[in-house]
């Protein structure tokens, strides 16, 4: 059959290839020859530095050529864990440097394959003791002087039923067969420009490198595909949006708006509230009567991102003031009904002062309430709209949107945004503002949001505490509780954190068992906080139950809220005082950082407690010790975010339920110079593009 690129190309068409080994591929989302040869290795071993015996040492993970020297033995005995009875392989083998005992385990085929007299390159790890040396397990291959092997062998992710052998053999297979269609994809003045190998090379270089720089030039190539296609699709789909139309709004006079504040704007809000109203009103001198005349604009399309407790808030509170003066609506959309009330509520008050009306929309109204929402609404008489997904539903019409605020917006999907978006009437657009509590190194910020202007809020309103931060064993919990008891018995609230909801999600870390929310809930009636009313709360719960429950806690009804990391975002309670975090070795730094921001949101000294198996008094783990100490002594977001993209990388900065953000393979936001390259050669290819339209 002739196939016009590898995509089409079915797995089935290799050898070796069944029916239930494509179900097992499947597992790895590997459907097609396309999709094999872009399953990339997520590791190499370097089996190509070979030493003698002599020269290892104990605990090194070292290759090994070595000839078989006794006859393989194996043994029958019963498992100490399981019970279940299992078989022990073992054999000697030596260089002339010194000898190796060598173990395997269920693997009586091997009988056949270590003879003596046969040599193997072997790769493990050598444990060194006064019996001698040992290798438990170790990777291997025949070896012979006149056929080299391969320097850098690749590690793939792998599913119960494929092996490495067969992964690589498929895509060995695949770059033969199929040579003839793999196709480049990139433009060959742009390959050569930047120095970048060809499609074919780079692909076989990544599965098979040959040396270390051949390893970096195919990665280098795909990595900046990788990297150029997001930039050029971001871009792309940002100029559509840019190219509608949206109403322009009159630039207001926001001194009365800033005289009825209870408190002083910082200059980074100044600035983002500036950024807002130059995008929607496109009047470059404010002080000035030169304003463009135009009806439209294109629609304003910004990220407003601060630190928590920042005051991202009153800004979009000052961009919708200055919608409704031109005589237009504005929604809010939050993740939680509690959030949005909170808003509903703060917001409401505020912009209540000046005639302008606000509601609230949300999943759990009454319908006769809901049915009198919706009027105001779409007769135009709610000037502001703030409330959750049920803002988007079908029957919520709007009679003059022209901006659109998503909070939280790593909460909500593309197409909810969107949804929200096209709420505007007729072919008009409402400018958009998204806000993020979630503080995200600059240079990432540039590529998760290439398509919208950037405003940062970076510095803390006058007045607010820093939260004394500590790091502390869990042989410190009974101290710790009835530091909350104390705090507890003079009106003060608490959260405490687990990283798990139901037990049946329990994991280990080191030898401590984590405990589930509820678990952890009912554990508490034997601690010092025996006599405090506490709760629990899990992402698990429906909506409208957590909502209760966040309700109950804001209105001092719960004094010790045990919780997941569902109130991670936007939960305003100025009595709670204390954080404490269990397992906070299960925790990214600058997810810490968000967990601490739900207290000292008051008047009151605030407190955050971290406590993890693993920073006991005896035997504390050194490096967490000193990841701990970067949050203790820092309480800026973005300071911690930078140490954290340093420490962890992009793909767990983000953590596994956010990867959708970065879903490259090969790529690494870190990489700042491929990214501003990346990002250069997306212009320019638009700008091309422009050019021959």
């Amino acid at each position: 059959m002739n196939y016009k690129n590898i995509y089409e190309v079915p797995l089935s068409s290799l050898r070796g290839i069944s029916t239930a080994r494509e179900k097992l591929f499947a597992k790895i989302d590997v459907f097609s020859v396309g999709d094999l040869l872009n399953f990339y290795p997520r590791a190499y071993e370097d089996r190509g530095n070979v030493k003698d015996v002599l020269d290892t040492a104990d605990g090194e993970t070292v290759s090994l050529v070595l000839e078989v020297v006794s006859p393989l033995t194996s043994a029958r005995i019963k498992a100490n864990r399981t019970g279940r009875p299992m078989t022990i392989q073992k054999f000697v083998a030596a260089d002339d440097t010194g000898s190796v005992k060598m173990t395997f385990f269920n693997s009586d085929f091997l009988k056949s394959t270590f003879t003596k007299g046969r040599k193997f390159r072997f790769y493990g790890t050598l444990e060194r003791t006064p019996r001698g040396i040992s290798m438990s397990s170790p990777s291997y291959e025949p070896y012979s002087e006149s056929v080299p092997l391969p320097p850098f062998v690749p590690i793939y992710p792998l599913t119960a039923g494929l092996t490495q052998k067969i992964i690589s053999s498929c895509v060995r297979q695949s770059l033969e067969q199929y040579r003839d269609i793999i196709t480049e994809t990139l433009d060959e003045d742009l390959l050569r420009r930047n120095g970048f190998i060809g499609l074919y090379d780079a692909l076989c270089s990544i599965h098979f490198p040959k040396s270390a720089e051949e390893l970096e030039n195919a990665r280098r190539r795909l990595a900046f595909e990788e990297l150029y296609d997001f930039h050029l699709k971001t871009m792309l789909m940002g100029s559509r949006e840019r190219n509608g139309r949206a109403v322009r709004i009159k630039y207001p006079d926001m001194k009365a708006f800033a005289a009825a504040l209870p408190f002083t704007l910082t200059t980074a809000q100044k600035m983002a509230i500036q950024d807002i109203l130059i995008d929607i009103t496109l009047a470059h001198d404010p002080q000035s009567e030169k304003e463009i005349r135009q009806e439209y604009a294109p629609p304003a399309r910004r990220l407003v991102q601060g630190d928590v407790g920042s005051g991202k808030t009153i800004v979009a509170c000052a961009a919708i003031y200055a919608v409704a003066k031109s005589g237009y609506q504005s929604a809010l959309m939050a993740p939680t009904g509690i959030l949005a009330r909170q808003h509903y509520e703060s917001i409401g008050k505020l912009l209540g002062l000046f005639g302008i009306k606000t509601v609230l929309l949300t999943g759990g109204m009454k319908a006769a309430e809901k049915r009198e929402t919706l009027a105001l609404i779409s007769s135009g008489e709610a000037d502001v709209v703030i409330g959750t997904h049920a803002l988007i539903e079908d029957g919520v019409e709007f009679r003059n949107l022209a901006l659109a605020i998503t909070d939280e917006q790593h909460r909500f999907g593309v197409a909810q945004r969107k949804t929200l978006e096209n709420k505007s009437e007729n072919d008009l657009k409402p400018h958009v503002v998204v806000m993020s509590a979630t503080p995200i190194p600059r240079t990432l910020a540039m590529i998760m949001y290439c398509d919208l202007d950037i405003s940062i809020i970076d510095q803390m309103p006058k007045g607010r505490q820093p939260i004394e931060t500590y790091a502390v064993g869990d042989d410190m919990r009974g101290r710790v509780y009835k530091f909350i008891a104390g705090l507890v018995e003079q009106g003060r609230q608490a959260y405490i954190v687990c990283p798990l909801a139901e037990q049946t999600d329990t994991l280990l870390t080191a030898s401590y068992e984590m405990k589930s929310a509820k678990e952890y809930c009912d554990s508490l009636a034997k601690t010092p906080l025996s006599g405090v009313r506490t709760e629990y709360i899990h992402g698990k719960m429906k909506q409208t139950q957590k909502d209760e429950i966040m309700a109950r806690f804001a209105d001092g009804e719960i004094d010790v809220l045990v919780s997941t990391t569902v109130i991670e975002v936007g939960v305003n309670v100025p009595n709670a005082v204390v954080m404490l975090i269990e397992n906070a070795e299960r925790f990214g730094l600058s997810q810490l950082h968000q967990l601490r921001g739900r207290v000292g949101r008051g008047s009151e000294k605030s407190y955050c407690i971290l406590m993890s198996p693993l920073l006991k008094k005896k035997n504390t783990n050194a490096a967490y010790a000193k990841r701990m100490d970067i949050i203790c002594k820092n309480t800026s977001g973005f300071v911690i975010a930078e140490k954290d993209l340093e420490l962890r990388g992009p793909g767990e900065f983000f953590g596994r339920r956010q990867s959708g953000i970065f879903s490259f393979k090969i790529a690494s936001a870190a990489d700042m110079e491929l990214v501003y390259l990346a990002k250069a050669e997306a212009e320019e290819t638009i700008r091309n593009e422009n050019l021959r339209t």
